[in-house]
């Protein structure tokens, strides 16, 4: 149905006011559940949203009319799928062009050792440390002690008023599925269907979904599309496997999406490629000082694609160990090397990557191994060393010898000796023991690939 109801039709606040004053803020004080300016909300065509369209899936689409034979048209009739009718609008940035709006919070509850929602101290089995604990809102330390009144849908209904149905919700959001990529996509597709990766609700975590579209039927005997059926798989899973199976290890492993704009999906290091920033700048990350009104800040999780990781060293070598990669066309055959500077090893690690995917349920990866790789210093001739002198002693007596030899041979080229001996094959040779003594000053200096070559 509809979301985001005017606070000024008194008739529906009659039901809707319960709803109005059941968030809460980071420390657990009331709030009224008012849209903000950008967000989003429903609205039907009609006003109890029982209009109906043929869903945008290619079957829904398909012109039955057209086909010839009526048992073709019977059958592709029986395949179309009708969706409600509703159009998704922003709440104006400045609420003097519209009615201000509310909204039916998304709550999240402590619960006991059985999952029931509670508030009892000593009962919330969540509460991150061993045993059971306390249930307390977003900052820590407010205890939750909540009793909203009213005919909720959780009183068993006909009117009947009860005030526990908030009992042990922390916090409060305004939650949609609709506007989340997994019901999007079911809603497109209608067919059971695998997300791609995405971050999940308001959280850091990433995370794939399996979506399965349930019908209804309408009076009609037409198939109504009623809601997705989901599950979350969280990658986490696959992070906590690489930090664990390579803790202590200098190997990194990292994993990527192959679409645009390639987006971290874990890594050995534990980086997630996901931050929390400011709303209105999203340059700056949110902050996280407990004496900081959380409240008052609006913030939300952002994916950084891997080209632009750079908060730590081994984010800066998986970044730039991709970038790489992707200039090489990724190469399966050979290690790509990459220098990073100011790092352990010399900043040298060699990288390879293998591609991951499985079309069935449209996961394309590629997977990156990035090793270190020790750089040898030995023979490398800088000044300072005893070898350099050495070098440059045994080459400078070497050159001036060979040069020596070469002028009086010239010099004496027309004596009867000479001419009769095969001049031209000792000079040359004298000429290349000369250059032979000048090429051992290219073993002086730093290992770069210009002198690597000329050597």
């Amino acid at each position: 149905g509809a979301s985001g109801y005017r606070l000024d039709d008194e008739e529906l606040m009659e039901g809707m006011q319960k709803h109005l004053d059941s968030c809460v803020d980071y420390s657990g004080s009331k709030v009224p559940c008012v849209l903000k300016p950008g967000e989003n909300y429903i609205e039907c065509i009609d006003d109890d949203c029982t209009s109906l369209q043929k869903c945008p899936d290619e079957e829904s689409q398909r012109a039955c009319w057209d086909l010839p034979a009526e048992e073709e048209r019977s059958f592709c009739e029986s395949k179309i799928k009708w969706c409600t009718l509703y159009v998704t609008k922003t709440v104006p940035a400045n609420y003097e062009e519209g009615p201000k709006r509310g909204y039916i919070p998304y709550t999240i509850y402590c619960v006991d050792t059985t999952g029931i929602p509670t508030q009892t101290p000593g009962q919330n089995s969540e509460s991150g440390q061993d045993g059971l604990g306390n249930c307390y809102h977003e900052d820590g330390v407010t205890p939750v002690n909540r009793y909203v009144s009213g005919d909720f849908a959780y009183c068993g209904g006909n009117g009947a008023i009860c005030n526990n149905t908030f009992s042990g919700g922390f916090s409060s959001s305004n939650y949609d599925p609709r506007y989340r990529p997994w019901y999007i996509g079911t809603k497109q597709k209608q067919k059971p269907n695998w997300s791609a990766p995405y971050e999940f609700y308001n959280s850091p975590e990433m995370g794939i979904t399996y979506s399965h579209p349930i019908y209804t039927f309408d009076w009609e005997g037409r198939e109504v599309f009623a809601g997705v059926l989901a599950s979350d798989y969280a990658l986490n899973g696959i992070a906590s496997y690489l930090t664990q199976n390579y803790e202590g290890s200098d190997t990194i492993i990292a994993i990527v999406e192959e679409a645009e704009p390639n987006y971290i999906l874990a890594s050995s290091t534990g980086s997630t490629g996901v931050k929390r920033v400011l709303d209105d700048d999203t340059t700056q990350p949110c902050p996280n000082d407990i004496e900081i009104d959380q409240s008052a800040l609006s913030c939300k999780f952002v994916r950084i694609p891997v080209a632009e990781m750079n908060d730590n060293t081994m984010e800066e070598v998986i970044s730039t160990t991709y970038l790489k990669q992707r200039e090489r066309n990724f190469p399966q055959s050979e290690l790509v090397s990459v220098r990073i500077d100011n790092i352990d090893f010399d900043g040298v690690y060699a990288s390879q990557t293998i591609p991951f995917t499985t079309p069935e349920i449209g996961i394309s990866w590629r997977i990156m191994i990035i090793s270190p790789v020790p750089v040898r210093a030995e023979d490398t001739i800088m000044p300072g060393d005893v070898t350099f002198a050495l070098l440059l002693a045994i080459t400078s007596v070497g050159f001036a010898v060979c040069s020596s030899l070469l002028i009086l041979f010239m010099k004496n080229r027309r004596e009867k000796e000479i001419i009769a001996s095969d001049w031209r094959f000792t000079g040359t040779f004298l000429t290349g023991c000369v250059l032979l003594n000048l090429a051992c000053l290219f073993m002086i200096g730093p290992n770069t690939d210009a002198f690597c070559l000329t050597r």
